[in-house]
């Protein structure tokens, strides 16, 4: 089963990341670099949905949600 996580970082708005599990969702990140040598991760929020996510920049920019992969930023398509 898939899940949604949002991965927020002192630095930037955060990552958003679909996979199995949280161990998955990070070595997608890492697979592109994330997060950066200055970002420390502050919180991962796992089931995360769109309304709970920054309306403004986050959701018009991000991939579908339902694909594996990161889908903020737009990664996954």
């Amino acid at each position: 089963m898939l899940v949604p996580f949002w991965i927020k970082t002192n630095v930037g708005l955060g990552y958003g990341v679909t996979a199995s599990s949280e161990q998955e969702a990070f070595e997608l990140l890492r697979q592109y670099g994330y997060p950066r040598s200055d970002e420390i991760v502050s919180s991962v929020q796992a089931g995360v949905k769109f309304d709970a996510l920054d309306q403004g920049h986050v959701v018009p920019n991000a991939g579908p949600m339902v694909v594996r992969g990161v889908w903020f930023p737009r990664l996954n398509v």
